[in-house]
């Protein structure tokens, strides 16, 4: 089979994993899968300009066009969550995402039966030879969704190890119905968008160190913060 084809389903794969996994959670569906192989293969592979077709690596292409990427596509995060925000990276130490005041039934477009909103923030450095990664995660309180005005805050991450590696920066959006919700009991997100992606420009060869047993099924590490 082709190896390429092959990385790419392991890279797709890794990367919905971190969807999967928790704090945000997706539901489970085969079309992401199949859409974000697409986009990796057509928009992501083909800048890997040192390597000859049959034989490219996403770690040699750069992630820059995944920025903006919805993990599912027909539900965009833009389509529920009209508010600013803004991605900050400090010293290479922790990453703070802005959120400006907003009225959530104003700005937020809910399920009918939706009370409340929670707002998600994962940052997940991904290596793409031995297809692990390492997250680090945070979310917001439960946010009414009535008209009283939510002053701006922030939600920040510590910036996840190892450094040299594509850092993903997720934002995932859910609802739930305060008086049915059982505690404890995870909640799907409505919509995850990546908003940034830091280490996103192509590493040179000699960045390059594929090991020599490299994993196949992907592995993630979390921790998770909550303010």
């Amino acid at each position: 089979m082709n190896r390429e084809l092959i990385h790419i389903a392991r890279a797709s794969k890794l990367i919905l994993t971190v969807c999967y996994c928790g704090p945000v959670y997706m539901q489970p569906d085969r079309s992401r899968f199949r859409l974000l192989q697409r986009f990796l293969y057509r928009e992501v592979l083909k800048n890997d300009s040192s390597n000859t077709s049959g034989k490219r690596h996403i770690s040699m292409s750069g992630l820059r066009p995944l920025i903006g990427y919805d993990l599912d596509p027909n539900q965009a995060l833009s389509d529920f969550f009209d508010v600013f925000y803004t991605i900050n990276v400090q010293d290479y130490t922790k990453i703070m995402i802005d959120i400006s005041s907003f009225i959530p039934a104003a700005q937020v477009i809910s399920p009918t039966n939706a009370t409340h909103c929670r707002i998600i923030a994962v940052a997940a450095a991904l290596d793409f030879y031995n297809y692990s990664a390492y997250m680090q995660s945070t979310q917001s309180s439960l946010i009414p969704l009535n008209r009283d005005p939510v002053n701006a805050f922030n939600l920040t991450i510590p910036m996840p190890q190892p450094l040299g590696e594509p850092i993903v920066i997720l934002l995932g959006l859910s609802f739930i119905n305060g008086e049915i919700a059982e505690p404890g009991i995870p909640v799907y997100c409505q919509s995850v968008k990546i908003i940034h992606v830091e280490n996103a420009t192509p590493k040179t060869q000699t960045q390059i160190q594929a090991p020599t047993n490299a994993q196949t099924q992907p592995q993630t590490y979390t921790q998770t913060q909550t303010p």
